[in-house]
């Protein structure tokens, strides 16, 4: 996932979590805000009652001035017709022992306080409700005459359904346009993120351009003063270092190899001058060792300049010539050769000898001293692959895909030599010859098989 996606993606997540935080909000606030409402109604039509049946109470009073429990009644009859229920509530009158109910009022609700599961008076403050007609908001106020005697309880009842739908509306509405202020802020917040994010996507694509073959390169510098132009400009600084630290490994490696050549051209000519058929052997030797130089200098400056030879290569004259190599060496007992293949391969005998070589000896140097390593042939539909098997420990799993790279080496040398180079020599030389190579591991051993075209006529 790219970093826009992740900065739009993180964002709008947060984005959906604001947006629902202020839908919840809203709900709540409506259904408080309805709920108050209906409060206000049932304590105004509460007191308006409350009023008009004390002001019906001395009419009903009898010749002794004293309200009885008819005469309640009758004055609380009287209250109820004058003021009776609204469209929104519904006013009753506890009196007497009897539950008198006006005319009117929510159809639902009206019903509900005939019936016997009306809610028992608890004269107090306004109290919600879960009934059969669903919620309703309750108030019960008590009446008291004079002598704080308590002559009735007027109750007012109004349904919560218009309060709840209201508040479903709104929350239906707020959540609509929330996810379509979400669906477009997030297209937005795209075009946006991709816009700023622009000088990293050029300074990526140039950073990923520089080859180690041309350090000369740089990325290009925003004009913008922000981080990213911080970070091209420190890449700029990097690569500046590296570069000056490759002219000086260039020069070091230029300065190994004069030295190096001076003494083996010295060699040379002397051996030119004492003949006979040990000093051939030797002058063979010396000039294997100048190509190695040379090789090690090709691959060290991190390029594949190594030449080699294409021709007709016989293979078991190929394992005959590396197994007499390996004979005076000390251990050439820890390596067995099988028969080779009757085949032809196009390549450099030379070079292949050179890689055998070194493949072995890697065998030898990175493993145990009981170690065996295995030379073998194998053919199949026009290729053959030489195989040096060993039965060691295995290359580390997160070192294996860099073992081809220059100075890359599965040992530490406390000597202060350089390391690391033998493989890379070795794909460097097989590629010079058409091939490729390739490389198997585990806890058993590993496997490197050099893959070659057989020769046609």
């Amino acid at each position: 996932m790219s970093l826009t996606e992740r900065v739009v993606l993180r964002s709008l997540l947060v984005m959906v979590l604001v947006v629902g935080g202020i839908t919840a909000l809203t709900y709540e606030l409506v259904l408080v805000s309805g709920r108050n409402d209906v409060d206000g109604l049932l304590s105004q039509e509460s007191e308006l009652l409350s009023d008009t049946l004390g002001e019906q109470m001395p009419t009903a009073a009898g010749l002794d001035g004293v309200v009885s429990g008819p005469e309640a009644e009758r004055a609380a009859r009287r209250a109820l017709s004058i003021r009776p229920s609204g469209a929104r509530h519904v006013s009753l009158i506890h009196v007497d022992g009897v539950r008198l109910q006006s005319t009117g009022g929510p159809s639902k609700v009206a019903g509900l306080m005939r019936g016997d599961d009306a809610p028992a008076s608890v004269p107090g403050v306004a109290r919600t409700m879960d009934t059969d007609v669903g919620r309703i908001r309750v108030l019960d106020t008590p009446v008291t005459d004079a002598t704080d005697e308590e002559i009735a309880v007027i109750t007012v009842v109004a349904p919560l359904d218009m309060v709840h739908d209201t508040a479903a509306t709104v929350l239906l509405v707020t959540a609509l346009a929330g996810g379509i202020g979400v669906g477009g802020g997030g297209i937005a917040l795209w075009l946006v993120v991709r816009r700023t994010l622009a000088p990293v996507r050029e300074v990526s694509a140039a950073a990923q351009g520089i080859s180690p073959a041309d350090l000369t390169t740089r990325v290009p510098v925003p004009k913008t003063h922000d981080e990213v132009r911080e970070l091209a400009t420190e890449i700029n600084r990097m690569l500046t270092r590296i570069e000056q630290a490759d002219t000086g490994r260039r020069r070091y490696l230029a300065a190994i190899s004069h030295e190096v050549r001076t003494p083996l051209a010295v060699a040379e000519g002397h051996l030119e001058l004492l003949g006979g058929p040990e000093a051939e052997i030797v002058h063979a030797e010396l000039e294997r060792l100048r190509r190695v130089l040379e090789d090690l200098m090709a691959v060290a400056r991190g390029g594949d300049e190594i030449d080699a030879d294409r021709g007709p290569v016989f293979l078991p004259d190929l394992f005959d010539a590396v197994r007499a190599r390996i004979e005076s060496l000390p251990f050439a007992r820890s390596v067995v050769f099988q028969e080779a293949s009757p085949q032809v391969v196009l390549g450099d005998q030379a070079r292949l000898e050179q890689c055998l070589m070194n493949l072995i000896s890697n065998a030898i140097d990175h493993n145990p001293q009981d170690v065996v390593v295995d030379v073998a042939t194998d053919v199949d539909e026009g290729t053959v692959a030489l195989t040096v098997t060993d039965d060691g420990t295995g290359v580390d799993p997160e070192l294996l895909p860099h073992v081809f790279e220059p100075f890359v080496t599965t040992r530490s040398d406390q000597s202060g030599r350089l390391v690391g180079l033998g493989l890379p020599i070795v794909r460097s030389l097989v590629k010079a010859q058409g091939g490729r190579v390739a490389i198997e591991s585990g806890p058993q051993g590993s496997s490197v098989r050099i893959l070659l075209p057989i020769a046609t006529a």
